[in-house]
């Protein structure tokens, strides 16, 4: 009896450990996550399809699979597309020019991706998926400057994605299969890195893909294949996580508007109002600065083996956001409605 009992208590106690050691995990996992994206208590978002622009009149043909937007101050609008080129347009879809071919010396491309432009002087910043740079240029096209080279290293790439520009200049890149976010100053000296390789816990990343700043300095990082949307303070802490996950611990990807489903990118407008492309669901999700839904639009007539829109940004007045759909080799332009964010 003495031995039965000493057997039940010892496997009692490692039960006791287990369950303590997953209850540990499970809160030291959940800190600073939601397990699915809530409901503004008062909806005040909404989006309108404005226009579809193919820039069939930039010099070297439509877009053809256009990916990467941004938007300078003055709201004109840049496009890299799969002509390996830059396309620039004013608010209202004329193309004003265009730069780039295919090469790898200064201001030739082999996959131009993302495109971010400065707040302060409107330069405009490419990233080269395949190259492992990024290149800066004028906002007429003329080159400045090249930073990155491929690896692992601090201030090397491994297919450098998304890129935005943060008011005070700083540069940051979504290094997608070093699964990071580097940061960089103006003139191309590494500064930092934001998060590490994982799918579990604050900070982890899984082939981020897209990246905004915030009017005071935090940054948001669409973790593409961890299905979810992170926020970093300016030191690169990691504040919180938004997502669906499975059993409160491995995210998961939703299509309902509980979670995401390959967020690619990530776009903060004036009023702190954010705007996620939802590509694998087809949608364009807005949420207020807490990361309350406001609204939903659904691209509707999606290619399903494609996942899209790609990359968005937001005009400067916060009034339209820019989608690229390159299933369909356009550009949307979404009206977002002007009331004040919920929930903030």
């Amino acid at each position: 009896m003495k031995i039965a009992s000493a057997t039940t208590r010892r496997r009692r106690l490692a039960v006791g450990v287990l369950l303590g050691a997953a209850l540990l995990a499970t809160l030291i996992s959940a800190w600073g996550t939601s397990w699915s994206i809530p409901a503004a208590s008062v909806d005040h978002g909404s989006y309108t399809l404005v226009a579809s622009w193919h820039g069939t009149d930039a010099p070297s043909g439509a877009f053809l699979r256009p990916i990467g937007v941004g938007v300078a101050p003055d709201g004109d609008v840049f496009v890299t597309d799969a002509r390996r080129r830059v396309v620039h347009l004013d608010r209202h879809g004329t193309v004003k020019g265009e730069w780039g071919r295919e090469g790898d010396g200064p201001g030739e491309f082999s996959n131009p991706l993302g495109v971010a432009v400065a707040p302060s002087d409107g330069s405009v910043y490419v990233s080269d998926f395949f190259q492992d740079r990024v290149q800066k240029f004028t906002r007429h096209g003329d080159f400045v400057l090249a930073f990155g080279s491929p690896g692992a290293a601090p201030g090397h790439f491994d297919a450098p994605a998304g890129l935005a520009v943060s008011d005070r200049g700083d540069v940051y890149v979504t290094d997608f299969y070093n699964d990071r976010v580097q940061q960089f100053r103006p003139d191309g000296s590494f500064a930092g890195v934001v998060g590490h390789a994982g799918r579990l816990g604050g900070g982890a990343l899984h082939y981020p893909t897209g990246v905004d700043v915030t009017a005071d300095g935090r940054i948001l990082v669409a973790d593409a294949y961890n299905y979810r949307l992170q926020w970093f303070a300016q030191d690169g802490r990691p504040l919180k996580r938004l997502g669906y996950h499975l059993v409160w611990l491995w995210p998961r990807p939703a299509a309902s508007v509980a979670g995401f489903n390959v967020p690619t990118d990530v776009a903060v407008g004036p009023s702190g109002r954010i705007h996620v492309a939802d590509s694998g669901n087809h949608r364009v999700l807005m949420l207020s600065e807490r990361g309350a839904r406001l609204g939903t639009w659904v691209l509707p007539d999606a290619d399903p083996d494609i996942y899209s829109p790609e990359h968005i940004a937001v005009s400067p007045d916060g009034a339209t956001v820019y989608a690229t759909d390159l299933a369909s080799d356009r550009v949307l332009v979404l009206g977002v409605t002007s009331d004040p964010p919920a929930d903030r």
